[in-house]
């Protein structure tokens, strides 16, 4: 089983660099065409300055650079993706800022963002590091918004074939039946609450679709 998880995350590594290109295909192919949706289900519970960590391909930069670019930075650890995100934001009136980073060790200056933004984050976001480098940034009574855990409203061949799919690659389904409750793949709550976090779960439809936004607040 060691093997095969580490067979998985060089796989994933892959498909964020050299196969960032297909990112934007596969993420429409798993969501039925609802990844950009369900992304942007995060833009009502953002405040003042927002840091993204692990920005993608840009669909929120995007949005955000049209609201409050000066008030925007996006941090990915893929060249890669930062290069697709700026070709998203090409010909935007005004850039909003991103850096090639980790988001163990941010560049960025302590208490200097309101939010810090994660949609559909891989397991960095609760590296130790991770959530020290998010606190630090993080202004007193900033915010912490989790995207994730998208689910279907249909459960058909599609979806069953989408199914083995994510069991392939470890992670959870997206069909409705699989689960009694839409609730967040990873335990954000454990994992943040020792840190000052308290967290309240926003499930928001999206089209024929569900997504959960959780918004952790920093004490």
């Amino acid at each position: 089983m060691r093997f095969y998880l580490s067979l998985v995350r060089w796989a994933f590594a892959r498909f964020y660099r050299e196969f960032a290109w297909t990112y934007d295909t596969v993420a429409w192919l798993v969501s039925r065409g609802l990844w950009r949706q369900w992304t942007l289900a995060a833009l009502p519970y953002l405040r003042g300055r927002v840091l993204e960590t692990g920005c993608g391909t840009g669909y929120v930069q995007q949005v955000l650079a049209a609201q409050w670019p000066d008030r925007v930075v996006g941090v990915d650890a893929s060249p890669q993706m930062l290069a697709l995100t700026r070709r998203r934001l090409r010909g935007a009136p005004r850039q909003p800022i991103l850096l090639r980073a980790v988001a163990q060790a941010l560049p960025l200056g302590a208490a200097s963002f309101d939010t810090v933004l994660a949609t559909f984050p891989t397991e960095y976001l609760v590296h130790p590091a991770t959530i020290r480098e998010i606190r630090r940034v993080l202004a007193p009574g900033g915010r912490l918004v989790i995207v994730d855990a998208g689910r279907l409203a249909a459960s058909g061949l599609y979806e069953r074939i989408l199914d083995g799919a994510f069991w392939l690659t470890l992670h959870r389904s997206v069909r409705p039946e699989q689960e009694t409750a839409l609730v967040a793949p990873v335990p954000y709550r454990r994992v943040f609450e020792p840190h000052g976090f308290q967290f309240d779960e926003h499930l928001e439809p999206v089209g024929s679709s569900s997504v959960m936004v959780l918004v952790g607040y920093a004490s």
